[in-house]
């Protein structure tokens, strides 16, 4: 994820981020649920392009009434393009296969280990550098994934389709990554947050009609009023409402504030597995959760605010 350069801040955030942040949080938690809804019913590639293309339109007049341009150069439609393929293209089909072998707090705290790989990518990538205790973060975090993977696998009558779940998020992880790159190349560039974030959405939605139609995917619209709730909030509050929060709290007051998201989200997913999937959570599960928040911790506070 992206945000414009030199980001204002003052010395402490207001109540109003604190909100900005939980609201991100619980939104993002529970899309993990959701997304079950959209299973099953049309082809999780016509979900996702419709969600996005009609995401991306939607930002647009926000940014014209924030004073903010939508018009990028040709170098910055090439990154929006790059970042669009990857994040909110590819990135998201392999989402929601995972949604298809897994319970959906299972792949939200997988998904977690966004921020740790990263972390990776970008050393490699950008040359970006982070303190040593970044590294031990992204160790602890590591070693949670595994043992809440470890402990659903265990304890699962489908081991195997457990894995293929787990397998498929990580390939979603690594793609957002590599997205996240071309999101910060447009950052240093000074690319408004709302025109990138919007251009991005529309790539990403043009990539997977190609693909689709490469692939002989049905592009049946659906009539059902479950499929449709459910699109409308993945669609604005999922995708427009959320991003558009998170970006501008990464520009008031840096990505150390805003990726406290990354922390909360997981735990949120895993209370609404709880109560509408009766997913049942062992103690190498909690153990888990605790090492990938706690690794997540220790990266924001030793990496320099980006």
């Amino acid at each position: 994820m992206s945000a414009e350069t030199a980001p204002v801040r003052s010395e402490t955030p207001d109540r109003a981020d604190f909100a900005a942040l939980g609201v991100c949080a619980l939104i993002w938690g529970s899309t993990w649920l959701v997304l079950k809804f959209q299973l099953g019913t049309v082809d999780p590639i016509l979900s996702i392009l419709l969600r996005f293309l009609v995401s991306g339109l939607l930002i647009f007049p926000v940014c014209l009434w924030r004073g903010e341009r939508i018009s990028l150069s040709p170098r910055e439609h090439g990154l929006a393009a790059t970042q669009g393929a990857l994040v909110f293209g590819f990135g998201y089909v392999f989402v929601y296969a995972a949604e298809a072998h897994a319970p959906s707090a299972v792949v939200a705290v997988v998904f977690a280990s966004l921020a740790l790989v990263n972390t990776l990518v970008f050393r490699i990538v950008l040359g970006q550098k982070v303190k040593p205790g970044a590294w031990a973060g992204a160790c602890l975090g590591t070693l949670g994934v595994a043992a809440l993977s470890a402990g659903r696998i265990i304890g699962s009558p489908a081991r195997a389709d457990l894995l293929i779940g787990v397998g498929f998020t990580l390939v979603s992880v690594f793609s957002n990554a590599f997205g996240n790159v071309a999101a910060r190349v447009s950052q240093r560039r000074g690319t408004p947050v709302g025109a990138m974030t919007g251009w991005s959405m529309i790539y990403g939605a043009g990539v997977l009609t190609v693909y689709g139609l490469l692939t002989g995917v049905k592009f049946i619209v659906p009539t059902g009023w479950v499929y449709w709730s459910s699109f409308a909030y993945l669609t604005i509050l999922g995708s427009v409402v959320a991003f558009l929060l998170y970006y501008s709290l990464a520009q008031r007051r840096g990505f150390t504030l805003a990726a406290y998201t990354g922390a909360l989200t997981p735990p949120i997913a895993m209370i609404l597995s709880g109560l509408f999937e009766q997913v049942r959570w062992d103690l190498s599960a909690l153990v888990g959760l605790a090492l990938i928040v706690s690794g997540q911790v220790m990266i924001i506070r030793q990496s320099r605010a980006a």
